[in-house]
């Protein structure tokens, strides 16, 4: 019980996190107020608030993942998947600080300067395949992993070490539901193709483009957003793995 306290404790910190960057979001877009430039000006920058929360609950998640990893001596094919989930995470992470450019402001080689779109030593902003598709493989792992087990598991036998691979801790399917009630309305709008664009002739915000921006959650840099979500699940799922390592053991 105290456990699910906490782990409930820790969900309320997130989610109240989550609505204070976005009410933080929308008063320093629409409302402009002094405290936007003197307190929040690095809020969602690079290397601001947001995305250096994400690089801490990412590396806390790879440290846990290499002491679960050490734990299983013999390597089988749940060895191997959390070993690629390691990998997968520091490469994550890797690119998420440019591989410490972020940190240490080295210049970025000619070579990588010339096809980079943002001049960074990393490859995401060298092309969509490096960007969007790990994103969205990302993104279906996040939100969908545990809602498809459970519809699989149903369905199909699966042995029950697998099932705790994709779901260590049923507490996970909160931050799946979070980051689709975040990402579903942009993802329709887009597909509608309803967002009228974001000026009028005269260069000014269009009432429609405000009102789609809103519904969207795009009065903040939406990506920082999800990605915020993609590293607190990341985070839960490595503690939740280290929690019940006993039992994949076991079995």
């Amino acid at each position: 019980m105290k456990v699910q306290k906490k782990i409930g404790l820790f969900y309320l910190c997130f989610l109240l996190l989550i609505i204070f960057s976005l009410t933080q979001g929308y008063y320093c877009k629409y409302l402009r107020g002094k405290v936007c430039n003197d307190l929040f000006l690095n809020y969602w920058s690079e290397n601001g608030f947001i995305e250096n929360l994400q690089i801490i609950f990412v590396l806390l998640a790879i440290i846990l993942l290499i002491k679960v990893r050490y734990e299983f001596k013999k390597f089988n094919l749940i060895n191997f998947f959390i070993l690629i989930k390691t990998l997968a995470l520091i490469y994550y992470l890797g690119e998420e600080i440019s591989w410490g450019q972020h940190f240490f402001k080295w210049e970025t080689p000619s070579l990588l300067e010339e096809i980079n779109n943002q001049k960074e030593t990393n490859i995401h902003n060298i092309s969509n395949l490096f960007d969007q598709l790990p994103r969205t493989l990302v993104f279906f792992w996040c939100a969908f992993g545990i809602i498809s087990i459970n519809f699989l598991k149903n369905k199909i036998k699966i042995n029950k070490n697998y099932i705790y691979l994709i779901k260590p801790n049923k507490n996970l399917i909160y931050i799946s539901f979070l980051l689709i009630i975040l990402s579903f309305p942009d993802l329709l709008i887009s597909i509608l193709n309803l967002h009228p664009g974001h000026v009028d002739k005269f260069g000014e915000d269009m009432p429609e483009s405000v009102f789609f921006d809103i519904i969207t959650f795009n009065f903040v840099r939406l990506s920082e957003l999800h990605e915020l979500v993609f590293c607190f699940y990341f985070l839960n799922y490595s503690i939740f793995i280290n929690q019940i390592k006993e039992k994949i053991l076991i079995n």
